[in-house]
């Protein structure tokens, strides 16, 4: 028996709407199992949750804690399999990573613990406001309630109000008590050094914050010792740091913190140029100097070396040094050839011609042009790109038709602006293959004197001279011009 089913075409809209009635877990592979064909339904899977899946779970495991009966070390254990799921997973346990904390991580008796108990000064919080408020104890001592109170929930704001330690005064405490523990360690410093930081030597060791901590205690001894001032302190801990950078050593003058003062004023005498100045330097210079060769470096300034022998003295004289700019060296001289109206084309073709060589723009005049007059102009891009490039005086720019033409100088503030003296420039060197009507020209009149003319002007002309580059004017007295462009504008 044969049965004739009749068959529609399998289209996208199909493929759609058989996508749409079968269920999302069965497309994905039926019910978040690996293979399809699961007839349970689709749930959420939470990492840790026993889910029956022959995959390890996903609890956290801590050191010390006890793992479960399962041979994987991930979840604990893992759930009994489901008939007919067998994998290879079931087979390969997870290898566990045994992983060891630090000794005393997790012993509230480590490390931290120990560093929280030697910050926490074990007082109430009124006890400390208290104390900070007379100022009963060292400053160093004081300054250790400050942290406590932060983390207490005070700010410095607050702790002003409450005890009247203003805010500098707290800044200046946390800083300097971290110098103070660092050379208060026994052998770092002599004990009566050490003592002389007990007043107000917040504000000594304030200056030396910079400093690394190796350098601190040589300094910090010798501040003691000359008993300087916290301006004081301030120069020395700078020129520690500048001989670090200079390295002083290759000069002669050693680490100590002597001769590192030495050192700076001996920088300080190189800069000088009169010699009263440096002398002074050099003075100051000895009076801190421990090493011989920095002795005999600073004297090396002085008018005399030990001995009774010349010492080589700076010169006292000042010479000036510029270092020029590339548009102070930008120049083109120019010859004049006339001023316009009156130039002949004889005198505009006669105009000799200069070129420039080396870095400075050395440049030589000819023979012929020493009786002609020159202008140095800007070296424009025009300039440089030209061939031949003469210069006409305008006496009056506003006289000249083409250029009260081209300004289109209606009003009498415009007359104004264009009345004065200009600079035309022309090349007389390039081949003119065509006449643009958009361009000017020298062009020769008929009765041979050299006219500015346009394009359509110059076909009728006797002769064309050159192609007109620009005109330039002086600075405006009355009304600063915009741009250089303005200027070279016609």
């Amino acid at each position: 028996m044969h049965v004739h089913a009749h068959l529609k075409p399998f289209t996208p809209a199909r493929q759609q709407r058989a996508h749409a009635s079968t269920p999302a877990a069965a497309r994905l592979g039926g019910g978040g199992n690996y293979s399809g064909g699961n007839p349970d339904p689709p749930r959420l899977i939470i990492p840790g949750q026993e889910s029956g899946s022959t995959r390890p779970g996903g609890r956290l495991v801590l050191p010390g804690q006890p793992k479960g009966p399962g041979p994987s070390g991930f979840g604990g254990g893992t759930a009994p399999a489901r008939p007919g799921g067998g994998s290879s997973l079931d087979s390969a346990p997870a290898v566990q990573q045994q992983f060891r904390p630090p000794p005393g991580f997790m012993d509230s008796e480590g490390p931290s613990a120990a560093a929280d108990e030697a910050a926490d000064p074990g007082m109430s919080t009124d006890e400390m406001l208290n104390r900070l408020r007379s100022l009963t104890g060292h400053w160093y001592d004081l300054a250790k309630y400050l942290p406590a109170l932060q983390r207490a929930g005070w700010d410095a704001m607050s702790i002003e109000e409450a005890t009247g330690l203003e805010r500098k005064t707290q800044n200046v405490w946390n800083t300097a008590v971290q110098v103070y523990d660092s050379i208060r360690a026994p052998g770092v410093l002599h004990p009566d050094a050490l003592a002389h930081y007990d007043n107000e030597g917040e504000f000594l060791l304030y200056e030396l914050r910079f400093l690394a901590v190796r350098q601190r205690a040589a300094v910090a001894a010798y501040v003691a010792e000359r008993n300087l001032s916290p301006q004081d302190c301030q120069v020395l801990s700078k020129a520690v740091k500048e001989h670090e950078r200079r390295d002083g050593r290759k000069e002669g003058f050693t680490e100590s913190p002597g001769d590192v003062l030495a050192y700076k004023h001996y920088r300080d005498a190189m800069e000088c140029r009169r010699k009263d100045e440096i002398e002074a330097c050099a003075k100051r210079g000895l009076r801190y100097a421990d090493s011989e060769e920095a002795i005999a470096k600073l004297t090396t300034l002085l008018g005399e070396e030990e001995g009774g022998r010349p010492s080589i003295v700076l010169p006292t004289a000042i010479l000036t040094m510029l270092r020029m700019s590339r548009d102070e060296l930008g120049f083109r001289p120019l010859a004049v050839a006339g001023s316009l109206p009156g130039a002949s084309c004889e005198q505009v073709l006669a105009a000799p011609k200069v070129s420039s060589e080396g870095v400075f723009g050395n440049f030589t005049v000819p023979a012929h042009g020493v009786q002609h007059e020159w202008v140095a102009l800007p070296n424009w891009s025009l300039l440089t790109l030209a061939v031949h490039p003469v210069a006409l005086m305008l006496r009056n720019c506003i006289d000249i038709p083409a250029i009260r033409a081209a300004s289109s100088a209606k009003t009498e503030e415009d007359m104004k602006r264009m009345t004065g003296q200009g600079v035309l420039v022309a090349d007389i060197g390039a081949e003119i293959e065509s006449l643009q009507p958009e361009k000017y020209y020298l062009g020769e009149d008929a009765s041979g004197e050299v006219q500015l003319m346009t394009g359509d002007e110059a076909m009728a002309a006797a002769r064309v001279l050159g192609t007109v580059l620009f005109v330039c004017r002086p600075p405006s007295r009355d009304s600063q011009a915009s741009s250089t462009s303005e200027l070279m504008s016609l």
